[in-house]
C-alpha cells in the first residue's frame, strides 16, 4: 500500500495510507483530508479529532482501529464512531509495545474486536468484502425508518430480545435496530439475517451483546458545553432560588447511561448553590434500562480522558485523581441515586423540578415519543424544566412545554396545559392484594360439588318447571326442565351468559327481577308476560329466587323459573308485568348502580393514586438506602485499598531501614573507631563495640545518663565538654591518653538531623596508632 504524508484538501484514494504531518490536526470531509493547526490551550488529541470526523463522514461504514501507543487519545473518538454505527477494533495489549491507548479503548466496552495486528487485517478485509443488509432509499417510511422485507425473521429477533431483557424493541427506530443487527452479523460472520437469528436462539451471550449494542449510550461530561451553561443560568439557578430551605429539589436524569450527564447536572447544582450561598437538598434520580451502564455509573470512576470535557477548575474541585483514574467527590456523588428503570413500563418519578432526557428520543418511533412526553407532563411540577438533546424538540406540544432556550432545547412545563393525543402508558404496579382462587374458597372443590348437588336435588323437589341456576356473574351453572322455548344458544363465540341465551321478550323482566331479588333478598315474580316462542306465543310468569345455602345463610346462586301454569300462593313480591313500569324501574336501578359504580371507581382511583404515590416514595427511599449502602461499601473498599497501599509502602520502607541498619552496623563494627551517640539530656542512645571498652559500656546501659558511667580517661571532663558543645554547638577535638597509656583522638560534635535541628551529640574515639600517628617511646 502506498504511504503518503497528508496535505490539505488531498483526495482520499483506496489502498493508501495517509500520515498526519507533525503538529497538525487532520479531519475528513466529502472524501478529502483537511489539515488545521492545534488551537492554543487545547489538548493535543489528533486521533480523537480525526475519528469524530470519520464517524460523521462514513457513519456505519467507518472502521476505527487503535494500535499501540501511550495515553488515551482515540478513546473519545471511538465513542462517536460507535454511536454512528461504525466498527471499533483495538489491538490486543499483549501484542502492543505500549498498551495505554488500546487498554483505554477496551475499558469503554465499545470494542467489537480485540485482536493482534495480523488478525485485525483479516477482519478489515472481511468487513470490506461482506455486503451490508440492503435497505434501499425507497424502502423507508415517512419518519425515516426502514421497511424491511424479512419481517418474520425480524419479529423473531424482537421476541428473543424481549424474552432476554424484558424490553420491547418493536417501536424503537427500525433503521437503528437494523444497523446494530447488521454490525453483529459482520462481527459474527453470519451469512444472512436468518443465520444470525438462529445464532441468537442458540447463544445467550450474543443476545446480551446485541442488547448492549442497541442500548449503547455514548455520553460525556458537559456534552454540548454551551447547552449546559444555558441550563445553569436559565433553569438551575431559578430552581435553586425558588426552592425553600426545607424543600427537596427533585431531578430525573432519564437514560443516564454511564452517569456523565447526571454528574454534570449535579456539579451545576452545586456551583449554583455555592454562588448563591444557599444550601438545598438536591436529589437526582439517574436511571437507565442498561444495568451494566448503571452499575458503572454508580462507581463514579472515570478514565483520564475526561480532562478533554471538564475544565481544570472543576476537575480539581469535584474529582480526586488516583493513578490514571478520576473519582467523583463524595459531595457530588451523594446527590445522585442510580437505578435500573424502564421509563415505559416502570412507574415514573413524580413532583419533579427538572427532567433531563438527552439523545434518548432519537432512537424511538413517534408512538413512543408521544408516550414519553405524556410521562414528562405527569411527572413534572408546574413551571418545572425539561432539558432535551440537540436533535430533539418539544415544540410539537407547545401547550404544555413553553420554549425557554430554543437552540439549547430547554423548555418550561405548563401543568394546566392539555394535549388530547398524549396518553400515558400503563405501568407495572404491584398488586396490593393477591388472592388465590383456591384460598378464597371456603370449602374444597369436592365439598363444593357435593353442596351444589344437594342444593339442586332439594330445588328439583320443589320446582319442576323450566328453570336455570345462575351464579353472581349471571353465568348459567345448571339447566332444568324443558327450557328450549326460553333459552337458545347465540351464534358466534360460545358463552353461558344468561342474557346472551334468554328470549328477547324476557330480557327486561328477567334483568329487573334478578336485580330486585338480589337487592331485597326476596323472591320476585312478574306475571302475564307474553313471549313469542319457537312453538308459538305463550303467556308465562317469571320468578327470580335466591337459592339459600346449606347453613341457611345467603348464597351467590340465583334461580330463574319460567312458569307456564298458574300457581296460587306465590311467595315474595308478585306484580303483573307492565313494560313501561318495569322499564322505568329498571332504568332507575341501572342509574343507581351506575352512580354507585362511578363513586366506587373514583374512590378506587384515589386509593390507587395514593398507593402508587406511597409505592413510588417507598421505592425511592429503598433506592436511596441501597445507593447509600453501596456508596459506603465502595468507600470502605477504597479505604481498604488505600490502607493496603500504605501498608505495602511501609513494608518497603521497613525493609530499606533494616538493610540500612545492617549496613551501618557492619560498617561501624569493621572500623577501629569508637562512636557513642547521646541525646540532648546526655542519655546513651547507641554505641559501637570499640568505644564500649574505654567507657565500660554494655547493652543494658542504653538509656542511662553518661555521667554515672566510668571511663578510661581520668584527666578528662567528658561530661562538662559535652554540655559545652550542646550549649555553643562548637565541636571539640583533642588528643587524650587512657589509663593504659594508649593515645586517642577524642571528638565531641553536635548530632544534626536532615532538618538541621540538634538532637544530641556524637562522641568519637580514634586510636592514634590505627590512624597512622607515631607513639612516643
Amino acid at each position: 500500500m502506498t504511504v503518503l504524508q497528508a496535505t490539505n484538501h488531498m483526495k482520499v484514494e483506496p489502498d493508501t495510507v495517509y500520515l498526519i504531518p507533525p503538529g497538525r490536526f487532520m479531519t475528513i470531509h466529502q472524501g478529502r483530508l483537511i489539515l488545521s493547526d492545534n488551537e492554543a490551550g487545547t489538548l493535543n488529541h489528533p486521533i480523537d479529532t480525526f475519528f469524530v470526523s470519520l464517524a460523521e463522514e462514513a457513519r456505519e461504514h467507518a472502521v476505527a482501529v487503535v494500535l499501540s501507543g501511550t495515553g488515551s487519545d482515540g478513546t473519545n473518538g471511538v465513542k462517536v464512531v460507535k454511536e454512528h454505527g461504525g466498527m471499533v477494533i483495538a489491538q490486543d495489549p499483549e501484542s502492543a509495545k505500549f498498551d495505554g491507548m488500546p487498554q483505554s479503548v477496551i475499558r469503554t466496552g465499545l470494542a467489537d474486536f480485540v485482536l493482534s495486528p495480523q488478525e485485525i487485517a483479516g477482519e478489515i478485509l472481511s468487513f470490506s468484502n461482506t455486503p451490508l443488509l440492503h435497505i434501499p432509499k425507497w424502502a423507508h417510511s415517512a419518519d425515516g425508518d426502514a421497511l424491511f422485507s424479512e419481517e418474520d425473521t425480524l419479529a423473531h429477533i424482537y421476541a428473543i430480545l424481549k424474552n432476554a431483557s424484558g424490553i420491547d424493541f418493536t417501536y424503537y427506530k427500525r433503521s437503528t435496530i437494523l444497523r446494530r443487527i447488521q454490525r453483529r452479523i459482520l462481527v459474527t460472520h453470519s451469512a444472512s439475517l436468518s443465520d444470525f437469528a438462529r445464532l441468537l436462539g442458540e447463544d445467550q451471550n450474543e443476545v446480551g451483546i446485541l442488547i448492549k449494542e442497541i442500548l449503547i449510550g455514548v455520553t460525556s461530561f458537559f456534552r454540548d458545553a454551551s447547552f449546559f451553561e444555558k441550563l445553569k443560568y436559565n433553569a438551575i439557578y431559578k430552581i435553586v432560588e425558588r426552592a425553600k430551605e426545607g424543600d427537596p429539589i427533585r431531578v430525573w436524569c432519564a437514560g443516564c447511561s454511564t452517569g456523565e450527564e447526571a454528574y454534570s447536572i449535579a456539579i451545576l447544582f452545586q456551583e449554583a448553590m455555592d454562588e448563591l450561598r444557599v444550601k438545598r437538598d438536591v436529589k437526582i434520580f439517574a436511571t437507565d434500562v442498561n444495568s451494566q451502564a448503571v452499575e458503572q455509573a454508580g462507581k463514579g470512576v472515570f478514565t483520564g480522558n475526561i480532562v478533554d470535557d471538564i475544565t481544570p477548575d472543576r476537575l480539581a474541585k469535584y474529582f480526586h485523581k488516583h493513578n490514571d483514574r478520576y473519582t467523583v467527590s463524595k459531595q457530588i456523588r451523594q446527590m445522585i441515586v442510580f437505578a435500573v428503570h424502564n421509563m415505559f413500563s416502570d412507574p415514573p418519578f413524580g413532583k419533579l423540578d427538572m427532567i433531563s432526557c438527552r439523545n434518548v428520543m432519537i432512537y424511538f418511533q413517534p408512538v413512543l415519543r408521544r408516550g414519553l412526553f405524556s410521562i414528562f407532563h405527569s411527572a413534572l411540577k408546574n413551571n418545572g424544566f425539561l432539558f432535551l438533546g440537540q436533535s430533539e424538540t418539544a415544540e410539537e406540544y407547545g401547550n404544555i412545554f413553553k420554549t425557554v432556550c430554543g437552540t439549547e432545547k430547554i423548555y418550561l412545563h405548563k401543568g394546566e396545559g392539555k394535549v388530547e393525543d398524549l396518553t400515558p402508558p400503563t405501568f407495572n404496579i404491584p398488586n396490593i392484594q393477591t388472592v388465590s382462587r383456591k384460598s378464597a374458597r371456603t370449602i374444597g372443590e369436592e365439598e363444593e360439588n357435593q353442596v351444589r348437588e344437594s342444593t339442586y336435588t332439594k330445588f328439583l323437589e320443589a320446582f319442576l318447571p323450566a328453570s336455570v341456576v345462575l351464579d353472581q356473574n349471571d353465568m348459567v351453572v345448571h339447566f332444568f326442565g324443558n327450557y328450549t322455548d326460553y333459552l337458545t344458544l347465540a351464534p358466534g363465540k360460545a358463552t353461558l351468559n344468561f342474557f346472551s341465551l334468554v328470549n328477547q321478550d324476557l330480557t327486561l323482566a328477567a334483568s329487573t327481577a334478578l336485580s330486585r331479588c338480589r337487592a331485597e333478598k326476596e323472591s320476585v315474580v312478574y306475571t302475564d308476560i307474553v313471549v313469542d316462542c319457537p312453538t308459538g306465543r305463550k303467556v308465562i310468569d317469571l320468578m327470580a329466587q335466591v337459592i339459600p345455602g346449606e347453613t341457611g345463610e345467603g348464597s351467590s346462586l340465583t334461580a330463574v323459573l319460567f312458569l307456564e301454569n298458574k300457581r296460587g300462593n306465590l311467595e315474595g313480591i308478585v306484580e303483573k308485568y307492565d313494560v313501561d313500569a318495569t322499564a322505568a324501574r329498571r332504568i332507575a336501578d341501572l342509574e343507581r348502580e351506575f352512580q354507585i359504580s362511578q363513586s366506587d371507581l373514583r374512590a378506587t382511583i384515589q386509593r390507587l393514586e395514593t398507593v402508587n404515590g406511597e409505592l413510588q416514595a417507598a421505592n425511592e427511599e429503598l433506592i436511596t438506602a441501597n445507593e447509600e449502602l453501596q456508596s459506603s461499601a465502595e468507600e470502605l473498599q477504597s479505604v481498604n485499598e488505600e490502607l493496603y497501599t500504605v501498608n505495602t509502602e511501609h513494608q518497603l520502607k521497613l525493609d530499606e531501614l533494616t538493610m540500612m541498619t545492617n549496613d551501618l552496623s557492619n560498617f561501624l563494627s569493621s572500623t577501629m573507631i569508637g562512636i557513642l551517640f547521646v541525646d540532648s539530656k546526655l542519655n546513651i542512645r547507641k554505641f559501637t563495640e570499640y568505644v564500649g571498652r574505654e567507657f565500660q559500656l554494655m547493652e543494658h546501659d542504653i538509656g542511662r545518663p553518661i555521667q554515672i558511667l566510668a571511663h578510661s580517661f581520668p584527666n578528662e571532663e567528658i561530661e562538662a565538654d559535652a554540655r559545652a558543645v550542646l550549649k555553643n554547638l562548637s565541636s571539640i577535638d583533642r588528643e587524650v591518653t587512657a589509663m593504659n597509656g594508649r593515645c586517642y583522638t577524642l571528638r565531641i560534635a553536635p548530632y544534626r538531623t536532615t532538618e538541621n535541628s540538634i538532637r544530641g551529640l556524637v562522641i568519637t574515639i580514634i586510636d592514634s596508632l590505627s590512624a597512622g600517628q607515631s607513639v612516643p617511646r
